[in-house]
């Protein structure tokens, strides 16, 4: 797909460039103005839309569904699509920001389903707010992705493991999030549930994450994070802390998607251009 125009139902005008962000109540804004945003067929009339829109016509249009997401390739942009507004129209959320030009190029890639699992004896029982589980819920949005699950267990490797086996053979969750448990004290326990589980081993994954992260504090060479594979799911274990948990899943966010898409057999329909 590529970029052949925008336009401006407002002023009734074609832009060649313009900057896409998200305001903080979650809004859709164009050129610092909140503003309704559509993808069209090329040729489709748009005078039927809202009166402040931006309308994004592209060339090689392919079959669109709700929940669908197109990045951009030559930019940091993240559509969503959300549902269609008329024939040949749809509407668009934003995910992440940017500018947005004439003749750039676009993917379409498939939803990535999440579950994000805190282990915390502490946030299980009340007696602290799980202020991880959010920040990488919110993290994952980047790469596509839509978090259907969320849950808080103690370090409890039994149920740990029966939450994993829920979500990977039942509900067939695409990635999975652990955070907490694995570190080196008696009661963390996360890598040998994840272990216990696992049909494959990905060592990289935890490997780069600590190569990474050392540079902000040594003392993630203690961390155990890992990820391993079950069925068609990926699953990975980071640390329990915010910052920590967000810095791991930070550098080796731009390879999950191809992980999952490996995985569910999407490499050669989703996360292409035309």
């Amino acid at each position: 797909m590529r970029l052949i125009g925008i336009y401006n139902t407002e002023d009734s005008r074609e832009y060649a460039i313009c900057y896409i962000s998200i305001r903080a109540d979650g809004a859709s804004s164009v050129n610092g103005s909140e503003s309704d945003l559509f993808l069209a067929e090329p040729g489709v009339a748009v005078q039927g839309v809202t009166e402040r829109a931006f309308v994004l016509r592209t060339t090689g249009f392919q079959e669109l569904s709700p929940g669908v997401f197109l990045a951009f390739s030559e930019s940091e942009i993240l559509l969503r699509v959300e549902d269609m507004y008329s024939e040949g129209i749809w509407q668009l959320s934003v995910q992440r920001g940017g500018f947005v030009s004439v003749s750039q190029s676009m993917e379409t890639w498939n939803p990535i389903r999440v579950g994000v699992l805190t282990v915390s004896d502490k946030a299980s029982s009340g007696l602290r707010e799980d202020m991880t589980g959010p920040t990488l819920a919110e993290s994952v949005k980047s790469i596509g992705a839509i978090v259907e699950e969320k849950v808080i267990l103690p370090d409890d490797r039994e149920k740990i493991e029966q939450q994993l086996l829920d979500w990977v053979d039942i509900k067939d969750i695409h990635l999975i999030l652990v955070t907490g448990g694995t570190g080196i004290s008696e009661r963390d326990v996360t890598p040998e549930a994840l272990m216990g589980i696992a049909h494959k081993m990905v060592p990289g994954i935890g490997e780069f994450m600590r190569s990474r992260t050392v540079y902000y504090t040594q003392r993630s060479i203690l961390s155990r994070g890992l990820a391993v594979t079950r069925n068609r799911s990926l699953i990975i274990a980071v640390p329990g802390s915010p910052r920590g948990a967000e810095q791991c899943l930070e550098a080796v966010a731009t390879v999950l998607r191809h992980g999952v898409e490996i995985l569910r057999g999407w490499e050669k329909e989703c996360g292409h251009s035309n």
